[in-house]
């Protein structure tokens, strides 16, 4: 992996190739879910911002948006990654 300073993991892409992870707590109904930064990348892109509240644009509780409830109250949380979870984990290109 190339160093890149400043180092910012103010988007996907940064998290990804940081190696760091990130999880999502439901204030409301109390379930966690620990997000897959990799298949996030996929599907929102490199360039996706993560910071503070940027995750509640693309990320909701399924369980209360099935139910008509209130879906983004949300808490994000980063995570290192330890080098047991880096293990098959390869830095973007």
């Amino acid at each position: 992996m190339s160093n890149k300073y400043p180092f910012s993991e103010a988007t996907l892409g940064g998290k990804l190739a940081a190696g760091t992870g990130l999880s999502v707590d439901c204030l409301t109904c109390r379930r966690r879910a620990v997000l897959n930064v990799a298949e996030l990348v996929k599907r929102f892109g490199l360039d996706q911002p993560c910071l503070h509240l940027d995750p509640l644009k693309i990320i909701y509780c399924d369980e209360y948006r099935g139910a008509g409830r209130d879906d983004r109250n949300l808490q994000f949380t980063n995570h290192a990654m330890t080098p047991e979870q880096r293990k098959g984990w390869t830095p973007c290109p």
